[in-house]
C-alpha cells in the first residue's frame, strides 16, 4: 500500500509572494503579438500591461497614483 503524502505547509511569511492580479485569455496569435511587443520594448509582457493600465486610467482622468506593483 502506498504512504500517504506528508501535507505540504504554507510558505513563510517572509517570502512575501505577490497574488494574481490579472490573468487574460486569448488566441495564439495575439499572445504572439503581445509576446512580439514586449521584446521589441525590452520588457516583459507584465511590465507592457502594468503601462498600459496607468496610462489608460491617467486618459480617463483618475488621478490617484499608481501604487508600485
Amino acid at each position: 500500500m502506498a504512504k500517504p503524502k506528508a501535507k505540504t505547509s504554507q510558505p513563510p511569511e517572509q517570502w512575501n509572494r505577490k497574488s494574481l492580479v490579472l490573468q487574460v485569455r486569448g488566441s495564439p496569435e495575439w499572445k504572439a503579438w503581445l509576446e512580439g511587443l514586449a521584446e521589441f520594448d525590452r520588457t516583459t509582457v507584465a511590465d507592457v500591461a502594468d503601462r498600459a493600465i496607468v496610462r489608460y486610467a491617467r486618459e480617463i482622468g483618475f488621478t490617484e497614483p499608481a501604487p508600485k506593483r
